[in-house]
């Protein structure tokens, strides 16, 4: 009974349930690359070379390099697939999907003569742009065998510790989802029969939650999941063209990111019934950014480029709810239902910069490489006010457990014609978190998905074609992502040995077939 109080007296200064954990913040701060057909058969390594709209959300001084006006479309489609390997068991999902994910409108023009010898500027250019610069959907399933000895009902039990019953149970007059003491998953569990009571007999008192499982009992796990949504950019972008050897540009970014996942653990028991846990999750985001960038002509051949993206407060609401079906056998199963939970928060993401370079062969080939950090470890929450001391643990997590993430970009173009080229680039980024990443639940969260997945490093293999005439052009690419992610039904490193649900290996390709079409005029 010592534990609850202690938790009761810390919850009661904020009077709140909380929802938020490290791993909320990952979906804002993982790069991709994504953007037009030529950007993306080179890996997206166009921070030195720039005259590309998706270049600019990497350098905004890439918008100077033009020499005319352009519109330019891309369409995607992808074929998403996860493998999943579980306690011996291997399992495969995927799903394909089409969609619209930039358009550009750049305005190049010349400044008048008394203007250009004044500043210098030969030429002043504006971009107006949209880029999606992330695409959530996935989906997967796994089955992890049967006669496993752990449970997730272990966990939970762990998780509501000694908290009282009669905090717990949902009566006539008591609703427990109203009292912000108490976890939502100790309450769905217990009133779902998956967790049983003990007391101490002289007292009365809570001694501890335990599953309903009988010792030697087994279950037979699986788990699926569907997330959906976008991380979209609208930008106003300005570059100017100093005496053709200097390009310096800047851009402010409006960003709108809509998530959702569905997810269902399962579990079938060896004696009697089982039950399933249904999670639903929707995000939205909004949030201003700013940047500058740079790139430096020394001789006619080589480009040297920098750009600097200023941290992004994201203004945030999160709704969750979730549903357990129990079946204990003969007459006794049901489904349990939660509230809507609503939580809004801010999240301030990392300073990140980029320096890249790029060898220029006249007008046969060229090359361009990139690096970009970002100092993920830097991220914090923040409540509506832009106060961050009621997430002191989780923004201490985060500068524990997530890492400063590296991104290199390789990709060149070799000009078979003067119209006709092929590309190809290879990119990769570095691991995002530490392996060693747990998700921790606050005692009083009333978030119920219990599972996470540990993302380790990503790797791209691009190619493409394009044609190019006076007017118009078509450019045509073949993007390949690869990245793997350890998934934990719950966090095994809270419960003994014995119940320890083993982990998965999740194996995820995109591959996306992405064309552009561009007007010059």
């Amino acid at each position: 009974m010592k534990r609850y109080k202690a938790v009761v007296a810390i919850i009661c200064i904020s009077l709140s349930l909380t929802a938020q954990s490290e791993f909320d913040a990952l979906k804002y701060l993982q790069p991709n690359i994504f953007g037009t057909a030529r950007y993306s058969a080179m890996a997206g390594a166009f921070g030195a070379l720039g005259a590309d709209p998706s270049a600019i959300k990497d350098n905004p001084a890439g918008l100077g390099i033009y020499r005319s006006s352009e519109l330019s479309a891309t369409m995607n489609v992808l074929s998403q697939n996860s493998q999943v390997d579980w306690n011996r068991h291997s399992s495969s999902e995927g799903m394909f999907k089409a969609g619209f994910h930039q358009l550009s409108y750049i305005i190049s023009s010349t400044p008048s003569s008394k203007f250009s010898r004044s500043t210098g500027i030969k030429r002043s250019n504006w971009a107006f742009s949209y880029n999606r610069l992330k695409d959530f959907n996935r989906q997967l399933s796994a089955a992890g065998g049967r006669n496993v000895s752990a449970s997730v009902t272990d966990y939970i039990g762990y998780f509501t510790a000694d908290i009282p019953g009669d905090e717990l149970y949902k009566t006539s007059n008591y609703d427990p989802y109203n009292n912000v003491t108490v976890p939502w998953i100790s309450v769905v569990a217990a009133n779902a029969g998956l967790i049983r009571e003990y007391v101490y007999d002289d007292t009365g008192e809570t001694a501890y939650w335990q599953t309903l499982l009988e010792n030697n009992e087994t279950v037979s796990p699986s788990y699926f999941l569907r997330e959906s949504g976008y991380f979209d950019e609208y930008s106003l972008s300005w570059s100017g063209n100093f005496n053709n050897r200097v390009f310096l540009g800047a851009s402010v970014n409006i960003y709108d990111m809509k998530y959702q996942i569905n997810s269902e653990y399962k579990e079938n028991f060896s004696v009697v019934g089982g039950m399933s846990l249904k999670n639903y999750l929707s995000s939205s985001a909004t949030g201003v950014g700013f940047r500058v960038g740079g790139i430096f002509i020394p001789a006619d051949n080589i480009r040297i480029g920098a750009s600097v993206q200023a941290p992004v407060i994201y203004t945030t609401k999160d709704i969750n709810y979730a549903d357990v079906y129990y079946n204990h056998g003969a007459d006794n199963f049901g489904t349990i239902y939660t509230p809507e939970g609503d939580n809004n928060f801010k999240l301030q993401s990392p300073l990140v910069f980029n320096l890249s370079a790029a060898l220029i062969q006249g007008k046969k080939g060229l090359i361009g490489i990139e690096y970009m950090n970002s100092s993920n470890n830097t991220a914090k929450f923040m409540n509506k006010n832009n106060n961050s001391f009621n997430y002191k643990y989780e923004n201490d997590s985060i500068g524990a457990v997530f890492n400063a993430q590296h991104t290199v970009k390789l990709g060149g173009e070799y000009k078979v014609s003067n119209k006709f080229a092929i590309r190809a680039g290879y990119a990769y980024s570095t691991e995002p978190v530490k392996s060693r990443m747990q998700k921790e639940m606050n005692p009083n969260t009333n978030r119920t998905d219990l599972e996470y997945m540990v993302p380790s490093s990503t790797s791209y293999i691009t190619g493409g074609i394009g044609y190019r005439d006076a007017d118009w052009a078509f450019d045509f690419a073949v993007v390949n992502k690869m990245y793997d992610e350890t998934f934990y039904a719950y966090n095994i490193n809270k419960v003994a040995d014995g119940f320890k649900m083993p982990t998965a290996a999740v194996s995820t390709t995109n591959l996306s077939f992405i064309a552009t079409v561009s007007l010059r005029f």
